[in-house]
């Protein structure tokens, strides 16, 4: 039953009718109309006084209401939702920083050390975290961000300095890869994290279940989805499948980050499984559909539509449903009608597949 939170208005009619109660009962040779007055009065020391008692009843019904909100996790604020999270072993997952491998030349034989220090655009600092020795001409190291954030991402082929000379390196700089470095972000949003805990609480861990294995990816590393594959080469055997980025915008894990995360799962896995990090294929759904009435602003909201049911709906080897996309569509801002003629049936990815919206085609009406 809803107890509604009164105003200071209705506090205050209210604190007066019991005052004029209370004088009559206590003066009942007094004018009724006297007493009234007494205690209506705006420049009475009664009303004065009931005044302030309001609005200290009133500050203790808004604190009230404060802790009340705190006691559900889908009304917390960041304290006490991170507490909520910390009972069910959800932890918000901390700034994280970008690694990634990178290419260092020079004489043969030359070793770069573990924890050398090399220098990015803008100062920024990074450091060697699996050292290699130069064959051939050439080594790759394992580098990482020595700062949490995104600003630690970089693009393939940024050229790192090393801040102090390594002899036999030529130049005294490491390159960045193809996959350049990746996997740096802010700390979890408060969003992401309701959303993890409200999974757990409906689905709690079992020591390994299948469930877990998100949970575990999560609270560590700034995976947009991960998808749990068992027996996926075999009996004990599971694959866990993992889509970096955010929801809005996925992307494949580099091979740097999915060595992290195995490394990560081999301390909490059961000794019986055998895990096997998977990289999730993005499968482009295009799009071509008519609509009414066929204006800029119409397109904006519904390609704006498009991109959030995806966000919220696609899952790594989930079926995307046609008619689901197209309520999606027909919920955008200034849409009569539309016809939605590709995709012409649900969308079936496989089980390392992540649909996301492909080209978006504008046709016209018949």
């Amino acid at each position: 039953m809803p107890f509604p939170l009164k105003t200071p208005a209705d506090l205050t009619r209210r604190a007066e009718a019991l005052m004029e109660a209370a004088l009559r009962k206590a003066r009942p040779n007094v004018d009724p109309a006297a007493i009234s007055r007494s205690v209506r009065s705006p420049r009475g020391m009664i009303a004065a006084t009931i005044r302030v008692m309001v609005m200290l009843v009133y500050e203790l019904h808004l604190h009230l209401r404060w802790w009340g909100d705190q006691l559900f996790p889908d009304t917390a604020e960041a304290e006490y939702l991170v507490r909520h999270a910390s009972i069910w072993g959800v932890t918000r997952r901390p700034a994280t920083r970008a690694i990634g491998y990178a290419t260092v030349a020079g004489a043969n034989g030359t070793a770069v050390p573990i924890d050398a220090v090399l220098v990015g655009a803008g100062g920024l600092l990074y450091t060697v975290t699996a050292g290699a020795t130069i064959v051939a001409g050439t080594a790759t190291i394992t580098v990482r961000a020595l700062d949490a954030g995104a600003d630690g991402n970089a693009a393939a082929d940024t050229r790192l300095s090393f801040q102090t000379d390594i002899d036999g390196l030529n130049p005294q700089e490491a390159v960045v890869d193809a996959d350049g470095l990746t996997g740096g972000a802010a700390i979890e949003s408060l969003a992401s994290l309701l959303a993890r805990l409200l999974a757990e609480i409906r689905e709690p861990a079992h020591g390994g279940a299948k469930s877990d294995y998100p949970k575990w990816v999560q609270n560590t590393f700034a995976a947009a989805r991960v998808r749990t594959l068992p027996n996926w080469v075999g009996e004990g055997t599971v694959g866990v499948c993992v889509a970096m980025g955010t929801a809005a915008l996925p992307r494949v894990p580099t091979p740097a980050e999915l060595e992290a995360m195995a490394a990560h799962l081999e301390g909490l896995r059961p000794v019986t499984a055998e895990v096997i990090m998977v990289a999730v294929e993005l499968l482009a759904v295009p799009i071509t559909l008519a609509v009414d009435p066929d204006e800029a602003r119409v397109r904006q909201a519904v390609n704006a539509a498009i991109l959030t049911h995806f966000a919220a709906d696609a899952d790594i080897g989930a079926r995307l449903y046609r008619s689901r996309l197209s309520e999606a569509i027909s919920a955008a801002s200034g849409e009569y009608r539309h016809e939605l003629s590709v995709p012409a049936a649900d969308v079936v990815p496989t089980d390392i597949q992540l649909p996301v919206p492909g080209a978006l085609t504008w046709a016209a009406l018949p």
